[in-house]
């Protein structure tokens, strides 16, 4: 727990979203010095816009120049740090790392193995720095590796009970049936429904409970190859700045269209 902790804190993005209440009457004033994301009305008189903030100084001027407005930025600290939240993953690397190149582990996650060997018993225990076996001496029957947090598999348990666990991102953990596990390693794809998700409405100020449906299908976004993972090569270039600028400008002339039928004036 603490690991991921340190890791989501200090891993977080220096780019904010700020929530601000404000008057319908002021709206052209945050049109004019905001970048805003999304308006959302409460009553006739109040309004809830979820504001960009500390947007990078070119881009605002380059944005400034073109729309002729006023952008302007207030800054506030974030408590993040790349290298902190790297260092923390490095470290769990450097743990993990032994168990993973002696050549009987199948799957890892940042706290985690799957071996086909069991450990020597100076690595487990309750201790911080070692692992716990989460089968307390079992094995699995039957496992499938899908994807990066997208695994299912069986055992039995002292009671020789046949289990089934799965874990997928998207769904809570244990949703999926060993058939339909068996399915996605086939390449098909799963739609299930959600019965339980929350909704929050800032308008009418509540929360409602209603069902959804998510898509699941295996994980093609790393290779294995002789026991070693392959990640998708992405060349980084000027085009992705280009494109927040871009994504940017259409929001602020999305917001102009909004607060003109929002204030009923017409644009001469």
């Amino acid at each position: 727990m603490h690991l991921n902790a340190l890791y989501g804190i200090f891993g977080r993005k220096h780019d904010l979203l700020e929530t601000r209440n404000i008057y319908k009457k002021d709206l052209d004033v945050y049109t004019l010095t905001k970048v805003i994301k999304a308006i959302i009305p409460i009553n006739d008189e109040i309004v809830t816009l979820l504001l960009h903030s500390k947007i990078k100084d070119d881009l605002t001027q380059e944005l400034n120049s073109e729309l002729e407005i006023i952008l302007n930025n207030q800054y506030s600290l974030v408590k993040a740090n790349v290298a902190i939240a790297s260092a923390v993953t490095s470290y769990a690397r450097i743990k993990l790392t032994p168990f993973k190149i002696v050549g009987f582990c199948v799957y890892s996650d940042t706290d985690s193995v799957f071996t086909t060997k069991k450990l020597d018993a100076k690595f487990i225990g309750s201790d911080l720095g070692l692992m716990k076996d989460e089968l307390n001496g079992l094995t699995f029957k039957e496992v499938y590796f899908l994807g990066i947090k997208k695994y299912g598999y069986q055992y039995l348990d002292k009671n020789n009970n046949l289990v089934t666990k799965s874990v997928f991102a998207g769904v809570s953990r244990d949703y999926l049936s060993f058939e339909e596990i068996i399915k996605l390693s086939e390449g098909y794809t799963i739609c299930k429904e959600i019965p339980t998700r929350f909704y929050k409405s800032l308008q009418k100020l509540s929360i409602s409970i209603s069902s959804t449906h998510v898509t699941i299908s295996r994980s093609l976004e790393k290779r294995l190859v002789y026991n070693k993972y392959l990640p998708n090569h992405f060349e980084l270039t000027n085009s992705d700045s280009k494109s927040f600028y871009n994504y940017l400008k259409r929001k602020i002339q999305i917001c102009f269209k909004l607060i003109q039928r929002l204030l009923k004036v017409r644009r001469i």
